[in-house]
């Protein structure tokens, strides 16, 4: 793994007099005659790294600046290397590529020695890298530090790489070079320790990632790398005579069990240093992943290995990188040095990038920091940090931040001060602003320097970086002109409203008041004493202030009645007072006569003509911090002895609604408007510009306030109505308003609207509470439907012989045509956004005999939906004419009219869209309402598309009107005797009032009730339908909607049906012949057994018998026969 750094308050009476710490866009570093510096090469990476230096001595008469550039991509000088790095110094001057690389690599013989060597003509040979090294891509210049005037040079290649055999080790070196930028030492702290796990040991060190030069002579060299990216830092003494100097490398501890971090905390990604806690030098190095959200850790200096760990200061945010960049400052000028840490991963939906500032308290660092700083959206703000001097001569020290990525990259400049850094930045230095620019600069700010006065003029200028572009650009300061400014005035105090005129003007209509600007300026070199200086001062009234859009104030009573007032003087550099005189004038029909008026006077210097070179004399610049004052003046008021309006507001309101559940109810479609009834007293001082506000959503709309009282009422914007109720609005008075609203607009998922309501004054408010209240309506959102349904024909007739399917041919060999009509009407007062019938239709009945389903309600066509805006209804396509039969066109017409008309008389063609427009109605007697029993029973049929049928339902014990029973079969998908589809369909925007009509079209299957009921009286078929709105839409119902039957009537044709019945001709035929011949051959065996002769008595006995009463023989019993 490699790294890479990459509530109001009243005043008092009288005039305020404040002092105006001014943020401006420009202050002493003057952008518009930068010095820039190009590389040749686009992609070198030049500023990647910069630093300022002087060769020389102190007080040397011709010392030599210098500004060093690392360019890590670039090609070195060394033969043999394409883009290994390269530094660079650049003359202070207007030229864009005069800079020149200093010699680095090239120096080390094939034994590992570097030495420079010369040739006869003293001019240094460099050979090309050795065997066991690779130069390439090692980013020379990644860090570069200068110790400043008289002091030594670093500059590192963390990315170095040595060989040994076949192994790579990327354990970086650095070199130090002497004042005048020549070889003095080359530090390899890793080398000849141990690599045997590589990364985990010290393959992979990564020195000179970060680097230090330290105002001890000492160097720190933040390495990351060792013992898999712990991380350490490595220190040692670099000035001084070589023999007396401290040549140890003292470095953190980075073992496995007693490091500070864990693994991949990459501690010594920065690295700065300073006397934190006392006498004794202490360094700082950042662990930028350190337990997720970054660490830095504190060493002591102290001659032993490790260096002891004295503190360790925890990041705010996960994967923020705190510690990424670190500097040192004293920004309160108390001679104990700060800790600068940032954070330029930090993130939130605003912001990107933090920088921490620990300011240092007797001689101790605290471990919460004393100020954050924040930058824009994805900035990057703290990628680099720079302790740039005291740039305004006040004795603390200021700070660079840069933003990169920010547009094309922005530097912000903080000042320093006896409190601390200050929040806000003195100056935003953009990219883009940059003047004499040839061609446009990206990630300018990605790294700074600074501290060095470059052009002579005893401040200190700064140095900023654009590695994306190859730039480096030099901001010089300008000389800092210090100014005292003042104002004056005896009529701000007590302005009377009512009085026109004052001292300036006595005989205008308006208003008005006067008041003296002021400023004083001593010399600010030695030769400007007595010098006279153009200045131009600015009085603007109220409109500097934030989200103050208008005045109440205007100066000079030309016809511009500009509340800013521009003028320009000329003052003496002396220290003597200069004043001007200004007045202003209060506009007509100024209602806020209470609070007061808020004033700022400042000055600017009147520049001469801009230099076409920055290393000429720059122009100087005011002291923005004393060049600005605001003050104020106040009216006079109704308000007692001490002139402070203390006013006790009470406020009542009520909405002209009626009450459900204890809430305000908004019964949508009944009520068009709603008033809000208000009422607002007074019951201590007056209280001026008094207001009530009325805050609603977006989809109420104000109407008007009803004119009934003194109040004057607009619409503030879309969500606030303000009512002004007098000014002032005295002791002991009350005022009433009503406001109508118009809830038209309301959005369909609206179920409240919340009115708040306040009132407010520019007075002060007293009194236990304020005087706000909050009313919430419920939105009732109701829509009553109805259902009801009819089949027409209400009776069909079957008959005829059974037919196979595949016989059939069109829809007429089917059977009879039916429809099936639901109504769905909606009694309002709400319109319905989505309703939806479902239909349980009898599409199959099980058979018995032959052990399958049979057709029974055959679907002609897609159910059509008429009288609706939209509406779609959704069946599968299975089920709709699944034998594709075709209909006669001749009268399909007319038996459509018929079916579905109510009456023969109502004959008109029908709209086979979706959409049609029919608005008759009739009932049937076969259509009813569902019990509860039913609707249970129809639960479950829900559940699947197709019903499974249990079997017929039979009513054997219904009889006629003669008491003779009938069979009567119900075919019922409710009861689950038929196979049953389930057609759904979505009917939307059904307005108050309207009726929809749903027609469902189908074939009576003649055969299958021929087969399977033929000797029935009656065939009852029910489809089953039921309406719902859906319960997202959150419609109100008074009452449920029940589920209908609607009913279709079949009846046998019975004329055919015993003709069906009867026997053949031929089979009666035989059967008589039959029967006679067995009649003959019975009466043959009779006739031979006898059976027909008959005994006759004697007639001489006859008679005596009968008269003695004596039985006959044929009726003696004892015979057992019977006599013909």
């Amino acid at each position: 793994m490699l790294l890479l750094k990459t509530t109001s308050r009243s005043f008092p009476l009288g005039l305020i007099l404040f002092l105006y710490i001014y943020s401006a866009s420009s202050f002493n570093l003057e952008n518009r005659l930068p010095i820039v510096k190009f590389n040749s090469n686009p992609s070198s990476y030049f500023g990647y790294s910069i630093a300022t230096h002087t060769v020389g001595e102190y007080n040397w008469p011709n010392n030599t600046k210098w500004l060093l550039v690392g360019a890590p991509l670039d090609k070195n000088l060394q033969p043999g290397t394409n883009h290994s790095g390269a530094l660079y110094k650049c003359p202070i001057t207007q030229n864009i590529d005069d800079c020149e690389q200093i010699i680095t690599d090239g120096r080390r013989s094939p034994e590992g020695v570097y030495e420079p060597t010369f040739d006869s003509d003293d001019i240094e040979e460099l050979t090309e890298p050795s065997y066991d090294e690779i130069k390439e891509d090692q980013w020379l210049g990644v860090t570069v530090r200068s110790q400043g005037l008289g002091g030594k040079v670093l500059v590192c290649a963390h990315r170095y790489i040595t060989k040994v055999r076949e192994n790579r080790y990327g354990q970086g070196l650095c070199y130090v070079l002497t004042n005048e930028l020549s070889y003095d030492e080359v530090y390899e702290p890793c080398k000849g320790r141990t690599v045997q796990r590589a990364h985990e040991d010290y393959g992979f060190c990564q020195v000179g990632t970060s680097g230090a030069l330290l105002d001890d002579n000492t160097m720190v060299l933040g390495t990351p790398g060792p013992f898999t990216w712990r991380g350490t830092v490595f220190v040692t003494e670099i000035g001084g005579e070589y023999l007396e100097r401290d040549k140890n490398m003292y470095y953190g501890d980075h073992s496995d069990t007693s490091s500070p971090v864990d693994k991949y905390s990459y501690l010594g990604m920065a690295v700065t240093g300073g006397r934190y806690f006392g006498e004794r030098m202490s360094y700082a190095a950042g662990a930028p992943r350190s337990n997720g959200h970054g660490q830095v850790i504190i060493f002591d200096k102290d001659n032993r290995n490790p260096i002891p760990v004295h503190m360790i200061i925890e990041g705010e945010q996960f994967a923020s990188s705190f510690g990424y960049e670190l500097t040192t400052a004293d920004i309160n000028g108390d001679q104990k040095p700060d800790l600068i840490v940032a954070a330029p991963f930090y993130f939130n939906k605003s912001e990107g990038g933090a920088v921490y500032i620990y300011q240092n308290a007797k001689d101790n660092l605290p471990y919460k920091p004393t100020l954050k700083l924040t930058g824009s959206f994805e900035s990057r703000f703290g990628l680099a940090l720079a302790n740039i001097g005291d740039i305004n001569k006040d004795n603390s020290e200021d700070l660079a931040i840069g933003a990169p990525y920010e547009d094309d990259g922005v530097v912000y400049i903080y000042l320093g001060s006896r409190n601390g850094l200050n929040s806000k930045p003195s100056q935003r230095i953009q990219s883009s602003d940059l003047g004499l620019l040839p061609r446009p600069i990206k990630t300018f700010g990605s790294s700074i320097t600074g501290g060095t006065d470059l052009d002579g003029n005893s401040y200190p200028d700064i140095v900023v970086g654009a590695y994306n572009s190859s730039a480096v650009v030099a901001l010089l300061s300008r000389p800092i002109i210090s100014i005292q400014t003042k104002w004056r005035s005896n009529e701000m105090k007590n302005i009377d409203p009512t009085k026109p005129g004052c001292s300036t003007d006595l005989f205008t209509n308006l208003t008005c008041f006067t008041f003296e600007a002021c400023c004083s300026i001593d010399p600010y070199e030695q030769t400007s004493a007595n010098k006279d200086l153009r200045l131009m001062y600015t009085v603007e009234a109220e409109t500097y202030a934030p989200n103050k859009k208008f005045s109440r104030v205007f100066f000079d009573r030309d016809n511009k009645r500009s509340n800013v007032i521009k003028r320009e003087v000329t003052v003496r550099t002396d220290g003597r007072l200069s004043c001007q005189r200004v007045t202003g004038y209060i506009k007509e029909n100024t209602r806020d006569i209470q609070s007061p008026i808020r004033l700022r006077l400042n000055y600017t210097l009147v520049e001469s003509k801009l230099p076409d070179s920055a290393l000429k004399s720059l122009n100087p610049i005011l002291d923005q911090t004393q060049a600005n004052i605001e003050f104020e003046g106040t009216f006079q008021k109704d308000c007692g002895d001490d002139d402070i309006c203390e006013s006790n507001l009470q406020l009542n309101a009520e909405i002209d609604l009626n009450m459900e559940n204890e809430n305000y109810a908004l019964i949508l479609g009944n009520q068009e408007e709603i008033r809000v009834n208000i009422n607002v007293s007074n019951s201590a001082d007056s209280a001026y510009e008094t207001q009530v506000f009325v805050v609603h959503q977006k989809s109420v709309s104000y109407i008007a306030a009803i004119k009934t009282s003194t109040a004057i009422c607009n619409r503030y914007n879309e969500t606030v109505v303000a009512c002004s109720l007098g000014n002032p609005m005295r002791r002991g008075t009350a005022v009433q308003v009503s406001i109508r609203f118009d809830p038209s607009g309301l959005e369909l998922d609206e179920r409240q609207l919340t009115f708040n309501i306040f009132a407010n004054t520019t007075s002060k408010l007293i009194g236990e509470h304020k005087p706000e209240v909050q009313l919430d309506v419920h939105v009732v959102k109701r829509a009553q439907l109805t259902l009801q349904g009819w089949a027409r024909p209400e009776q069909s007739f079957y008959s005829g012989e059974v037919k196979l399917d595949n016989s059939m041919m069109q829809m007429e060999d089917v059977g009879s045509q039916l429809i099936h009509t639901y109504q769905i009407y909606n009694e309002g007062p709400w319109k319905a956004p989505k309703v939806q019938l479902t239909i349980y239709w009898p599409y199959q009945v099980f058979s018995e005999k032959d052990k399958r389903d049979k057709w029974l309600f055959y679907l002609e066509e897609m159910p059509v939906i008429e009288n609706a805006r939209q509406g779609e209804c959704f069946v599968p396509s299975e089920y709709i004419n699944p034998l594709k039969l075709t209909t006669k066109s001749k009268s399909n017409q007319i038996v459509d009219d018929l079916l579905l008309g109510p009456a023969p008389f109502m004959m008109r063609p029908m709209n086979k869209s979706h959409f049609g427009h029919r608005s008759f109605m009739e009932k049937s007697s076969y259509s009813k309402q569902i019990n509860s029993e039913e609707t249970s029973s129809l639960n479950r049929l829900r559940r699947d598309t197709l019903t499974r049928i249990i079997r017929p339902e039979r009513f054997m014990d219904i009889r006629d009107n003669k008491n003779k029973k009938r069979d009567i079969v119900e075919l019922d998908c409710n009861k689950a005797t038929a196979n049953c589809i389930k057609i759904q369909c979505d009917v939307y925007n059904v307005l108050p009032g309207a009726e929809i009509y749903v027609y469902v079209k189908a074939r009576l299957w003649n055969s299958t009730l021929v087969s399977e009921h033929p000797r029935a009286d009656a065939v009852r078929i029910i489809s089953t339908a039921h309406v719902q709105i859906p319960l997202e839409f959150r419609v109100e119902q008074k009452r449920t909607v029940e589920p209908i039957l609607v009913e279709t009537r079949a009846y046998p044709e019975l004329i055919d049906q015993q003709r069906d019945t009867s026997l053949p001709l031929w089979i009666i035929i035989l059967a008589i012949i039959g029967g006679l011949l067995v009649l003959a051959l019975f009466t043959y065996a009779m006739w031979k057994c006898g059976f027909f002769k008959r005994r006759r008595p004697d007639p001489t006995l006859s008679g005596n018998l009968e008269k003695m009463n004596e039985e006959k023989p044929f009726l003696n019993s004892k015979n057992n026969q019977r006599v013909f």
